[in-house]
């Protein structure tokens, strides 16, 4: 992300999304259970679900695409997710709009890495150290939900998560 422009308002979202993740991982890690309710595990699971990963497709979609959507597009957004959850939710449509969003997230992933990658080839840009520390910090945190130990991966995770956000919210 860091290579594709200099939108602060898109990395500050970036940050955002990843934290609501590593608390989804955070409060859903058995070491924790004693500490959070679980009404705040589900809050974590409903937010990292239903708003954090759709809002980091549209991110990538964002630096890729060239929008540069402002800070008050980005509340919009985050507030239409919210809101569209609720009313899923009372409808009784949430497990279908969760499978929904989380397709639909998928293949907007996989176009956004697929112009990353086609941008990178056409402009021969090189693997620099960082792609590489990152690649392995991302290949041990897939390579940890195999793991035996659930409190592990999640701790794993939400570190990742916590160290990536920070890391984009600080390079903005």
């Amino acid at each position: 992300m860091w290579r594709l422009s200099s939108s602060q308002d898109a990395y500050k979202v970036a940050s955002f999304c990843l934290w609501i993740g590593a608390y989804g991982c955070i409060a859903n890690a058995p070491v924790f259970s004693l500490f959070i309710e679980p009404e705040m595990a589900t809050l974590g699971n409903n937010l990292g679900l239903y708003v954090g990963f759709p809002m980091m497709a549209l991110v990538l979609l964002d630096l890729i695409l060239g929008w540069k959507w402002q800070k008050a597009t980005w509340g919009r957004i985050f507030l239409g997710l919210a809101a569209m959850f609720e009313l899923m939710r009372r409808a009784e449509s949430g497990n279908s709009y969760g499978e929904f969003l989380l397709m639909a997230c998928t293949l907007a992933l996989l176009f956004a890495f697929f112009k990353i990658i086609k941008n990178a080839i056409a402009s021969r840009q090189g693997f620099k150290k960082h792609s590489i520390v990152l690649g392995f910090y991302v290949g041990l945190m897939v390579a940890s939900l195999w793991s035996i130990n659930t409190t592990f991966a999640l701790l794993w995770n939400s570190l990742t998560l916590l160290t990536f956000g920070g890391y984009l919210y600080f390079a903005a």
